[in-house]
């Protein structure tokens, strides 16, 4: 849920959200993120990233502020009207409310804010290979979870931009 495709509902029918290309702040993808509560944003793009929506655009925010509580507070042209295609239909992969516990301890981590702000890959062969680690606090640090499937490791590599 914190990660994909930014589509709107409006008048009970859901359609996509597309921006100009020279908006580099990307603040519409700061409102996203914390109108669905999942913390900062990781990575947003204009380009589809998540892929092209196939109903109508419902959304064409311009210049958000940041700091608006709904995508839909920020300027736009009106529902329905934009000026832009599918094409530019926006994806957002947020940070989520991220905490590990230390490994052999029952206290979890000290985190407030709880958000990562960084990964990387470290140790392998390749930018897109090797070890998962997040950024919390300044401290970079191994990302360990019993629960680890391919979902997790799909945002992972959607994050870093390694498909």
């Amino acid at each position: 849920r914190c990660a994909g495709r930014v589509e709107v509902k409006h008048g009970g029918e859901w359609g996509s959200v597309c921006v100009w290309d020279f908006d580099w702040e990307a603040r519409w993808a700061m409102v996203v993120c914390r109108q669905l509560g999942c913390g900062r944003v990781a990575k947003a793009s204009p380009y589809a990233p998540f892929g092209q929506g196939t109903g109508r655009i419902l959304l064409q925010p311009f210049f958000c502020s940041g700091t608006e509580d709904a995508l839909e507070n920020c300027p736009h042209f009106g529902w329905g009207k934009h000026f832009c295609g599918h094409e530019r239909d926006v994806g957002v992969t947020c940070t989520g409310s991220l905490c590990w516990s230390i490994p052999g301890s029952a206290e979890p981590c000290p985190c407030p804010g709880a958000d990562a702000v960084e990964l990387r890959l470290v140790g392998g062969n390749s930018p897109c290979a090797g070890r998962v680690e997040v950024k919390l606090q300044e401290c970079w640090g191994s990302a360990a979870d019993d629960n680890w499937d391919m979902e997790d490791a799909e945002v992972v590599c959607q994050q870093l931009g390694c498909g």
